[in-house]
């Protein structure tokens, strides 16, 4: 904003030509206005790793050995197999069987999730400025004039 004008004092008068007569400049301040850009504020955009504690319940299997004992059906004593395996076991003195179990794999991976976009807007408001200003006022004194 302009500082006022400093007051000089009154004008002093200029003496014209006879007919013209005394001539005096009035002069007043005028309120100027701008606008400077400064800077206002600083924002940093920063990225931060949050680590949370995620439980997850995965349903997993294994499979039992499950022994069944059969009575025998025929009066002879001999075995008689149920299911696919109709081969006669008691040959054999070593069965061995695979049994599998599930366990829990896990795997992490990054995927993105969201698009973060930053932009600056500008907003325009008023402002109201007050500010006195001085102008000057020329007074005529009439004195009486004797004669």
């Amino acid at each position: 904003m302009n500082q006022p004008a400093v007051n000089k004092g009154p004008t002093p008068l200029r003496q014209g030509s006879d007919d013209a007569g005394a001539v005096v400049t009035r002069s007043e301040e005028q309120l100027q206005v701008h606008v400077e850009r400064r800077p206002y504020e600083r924002i940093v955009f920063r990225k931060v790793l949050v680590t949370e504690v995620i439980t997850s319940s995965v349903e997993v299997r294994r499979e039992e050995l499950r022994i069944e004992r059969l009575p025998l059906d025929s009066a002879d004593g001999e075995i008689h197999a149920v299911g696919p395996a109709k081969e006669n076991l008691a040959d054999s003195k070593v069965l061995e069987i695979v049994l599998h179990a599930e366990r829990p794999v896990v795997t992490v991976q990054t995927v993105p999730v969201e698009l973060v976009r930053v932009s600056k807007q500008v907003i325009t408001a008023n402002h109201e400025v007050t500010e006195d200003v001085r102008s000057e006022r020329i007074d005529i004194e009439h004195p009486a004039v004797e004669g």
